[in-house]
């Protein structure tokens, strides 16, 4: 939409806008009229989000999101409704307390309402004090705290009207929030603000000491309970042992490894042993002589070998029974191993050859060797048992090894969970003796000694100038919305069709046609535009080839007629002969408006006899000089319906020698067929298009129809434009 023609359109409006201005400031200062002087009062409070002057329990980074949201929330907590509710119960009960100076003097007026009326001033102090106490609420619910609360709101006590004269904000880039309260009354804003501040302060106070009881409460039971939970879990782990599985397997390995070697070390005596005794057994059986001596000896040389193996076999069951563990008595073992084996070996080197052994000394030998082979077995039996022994052990270590692990993990976590809560419990206990907020109230506030500005020229111009802007926007809007032609440009880009000329809009029932056209007369202005329109109008059909005219239009009320009866006017007055042929059967508005013979439908005649002396029977004249016009009777039909082959349309250039110009108007081309039958009669066609109209898809069809004519489009006349958009 061009940017001129909203400017003319708000022009068009601007006593409109002018006047609608001029009212909102009338309103406003009736309004402003009485207002009431305000005196504010300001209070500053520090919270402590940004600064660091407090004992702080742990290092925090500097967080401006959390910041923020931490300075919202104690915004909305000084505008909470508990904490002006204490405030204004404090307020009532000061005035209803001393009521020689009350910070709120009623009036006459205002004291013959019902609630102060009605209201028992010494139950309303009482229960406002209780509530005072007690922080709690009024309730509406009960019917005598509902009459204090509307007798709050006759002292405008109420919440309503408290939050509406309060304004709380952070100091931008402080650490401050300033709390300010607007009155008549200059003792009342600064005790307001101040009271503001206490209530606060103290809410906040039992508010959080109220939580760190319940807190401590909680988190004693909590750590008591993780406690007992983490002696039980120890007590179970010691119950399983304390020495390490891993170390006692290793020690057990150990062992085994130890008694295996002595075990192999017993299996080769034993077979030494054995085989010494299959020798000694043969001697024997080949020896057939006794020598006393021999035997002697022999008895002599078995009482030490007996004595040694019996020590030595002492010293290594000793050393079995202490646990295999201590050298000392290995070594003295292996001493007397030693002595025994070579007592054996010097046993052998003196025995006498063969033929001069002493029998005595093989038995003795015999003997001794037998002793030594039970001797070892029993040894390797006892090292066998050891060794299962341990090698039982060895798994039982191993599964107290895995017990052990699972009772650790749960003592470790069990420690973990036990120190958690115990951290949060020393932070609520040091939060009770260090509190981690520091609201504290830095500025006091005082009487305002002079009352704020009214600002009334202000509030009158802001009136003004909002009135003044709702106003235009509200015709641009309306503009927008409307989808209209309007203006010559609008039509040559919406339509699309040749502008033949454009009529501007007019009140024939105050201008009359025939008076338009007189130039004698004194016409208005519109009168006059539309002339010179029609004017040029004419200009352009008479310097065309075309005698037969017809006009038509997309739909129905576009102007047709009138623009027909403009133009046959205008062409009257350049001395010009014209004929209007009404053949829009379904509205035959020119035969009514001229009272013209209907004789188009029943007319016909021989195609010899069609001359101007046959047909002026039914051609009527007009009160337009040199306008004459042949009517119709009307109805719900087309031409081709209703005229016959001899009608008169069809010989129409039999008129042209009488007349100029033949003027037909034609039926609208989105309800009926008429214009498109009618177009065989006539030399070319022109449209008929209100500024009013809005472009539809029907109107789109039509308008595709006129565009592909083939040369029989004269164009199109743009009917009831506004005078100042003509030019746009």
């Amino acid at each position: 939409m061009d940017l001129i023609y909203l400017f003319n359109s708000l022009m068009r409006r601007k006593w409109l806008i002018i006047i609608s201005s001029m009212l909102a400031v009338a309103i406003a200062f009736l309004f402003t009229l009485n207002q009431k002087k305000l005196y504010r009062s300001s209070a500053q409070m520090a919270t402590g989000f940004t600064t660091s002057d407090q004992v702080k329990l742990k290092d925090e980074n500097f967080n401006i999101y959390e910041i923020d949201v931490k300075f919202s929330n104690i915004i909305e907590a000084l505008r909470s409704t508990k904490v002006l509710s204490m405030v204004t119960y404090s307020l009532m009960l000061h005035d209803l307390e001393k009521p020689q100076t009350p910070f709120r003097k009623l009036d006459a007026e205002t004291m013959k309402k019902p609630a102060y009326r009605n209201a028992d001033k010494a139950a309303a102090i009482a229960v406002l004090k209780k509530k005072y106490t007690e922080e709690k609420l009024l309730s509406s619910y009960d019917p005598e705290e509902r009459k204090i609360q509307e007798l709050m709101k006759v002292y405008q006590y109420d919440l309503e009207t408290v939050r509406k004269l309060l304004s709380v904000a952070r100091i931008q880039r402080t650490d401050f929030i300033e709390v300010q309260f607007w009155s008549t009354n200059p003792e009342l804003s600064s005790y307001m603000v101040n009271q503001i501040c206490s209530e606060f302060l103290r809410n906040n106070e039992s508010s959080r000491s109220q939580q760190n009881v319940q807190s401590i409460e909680t988190l004693e039971k909590l750590v008591a309970q993780k406690r007992a939970d983490l002696d039980q879990k120890i007590n179970n782990l010691k119950t399983m042992g304390g020495v390490d599985a891993t170390v006692e397997s290793s020690s057990k390995m150990e062992q085994i490894s130890t008694f295996e070697s002595r075990m192999t070390e017993e299996q080769n005596t034993l077979n030494n042993a054995t085989l010494s005794l299959q020798q000694v057994t043969k001697q024997l059986i080949d020896m057939d002589r006794n020598n006393a001596q021999s035997a002697s000896a022999a008895t002599a040389a078995s009482a030490e070998i007996s004595k040694l193996r019996s020590q030595m076999n002492d010293a290594n069951q000793e050393y079995i029974s202490k646990g295999s563990n201590d050298t000392e008595l290995y070594n003295k073992y292996q001493k007397l191993k030693a002595a025994y084996k070579a007592k054996l070996s010097s046993l052998a080197t003196n025995a006498p050859s063969e033929g001069g052994i002493n029998k005595a000394d093989l038995q003795q030998k015999k003997i001794e060797l037998e002793i030594q082979v039970n001797s070892s077995k029993q040894n390797i039996e006892t090292y066998q048992q050891k060794i299962r022994s341990l090698n039982s052990s060895v798994g039982a270590a191993a599964s107290r090894s895995a017990t052990n692990l699972a009772l650790q993990k749960e003592v470790s976590l069990s420690q973990q969970e036990y120190e958690n809560v115990k951290s949060r419990y020393d932070a609520v206990m040091n939060n009770t003796v260090v509190p981690l907020d520091n609201y504290r109230q830095i500025l006091y506030g005082q009487p305002a000694v002079e009352p704020e500005p009214s600002k009334r020229l202000m509030t009158l111009a802001l009136a003004g100038v909002s009135m003044f802007v709702f106003c235009c926007m509200a015709i641009i809007f309306l503009e927008y919305i409307d989808v209209s032609i309007k203006t010559p440009s609008q039509f040559l880009k919406t339509v699309g069709l040749k502008l033949l000329g454009v009529v501007n809009k007019i009140n024939m029932k105050q201008t009359p046609l025939n008076t338009i056209f007189d130039t004698t007369a004194a016409n208005s202005a519109p009168a006059v535009t539309f002339r010179e329109h029609l004017r040029k109008l004419r200009f352009e059909i008479e310097n065309s080839t075309h005698k037969v005219y017809l006009f038509t239009s997309a739909r129905p009320g576009e102007g047709k007629s009138t623009i027909i009866k403009a133009l046959a006017h205008s062409l009257s007055r350049s001395q010009k002969k014209v004929l209007i042929i009404d053949t829009n059967f379904i509205n035959n508005t020119l035969t009514k408006e001229f009272d013209a013979k209907a004789e188009l439908e029943s007319f016909s005649a021989a195609t010899s006899d069609y001359s101007y002396d046959k047909v002026k029977s039914i051609i009527t004249t007009t009160s337009i000089e040199n306008v004459d016009i042949i009517g119709c009777k009307g109805g719900d039909y087309t031409p081709a319906e209703v005229l016959g082959d001899d009608n008169l349309l069809r010989h129409l250039s039999a008129l042209t020698g009488t007349y100029h110009y033949i003027l037909m108007e034609g039926a609208a081309l989105n309800d009926r067929s008429d214009s498109k039958e009618l177009l065989n009669y006539a030399d070319t066609m022109i449209s008929v298009v209100s500024a009013k109209s809005t472009i539809k898809q029907t109107d789109k069809e039509s308008i595709q129809f006129l565009q592909n004519m083939n040369g029989k489009f004269t164009g199109a006349i743009l009917n009831c434009v506004n005078k100042e958009n003509i030019d746009l």
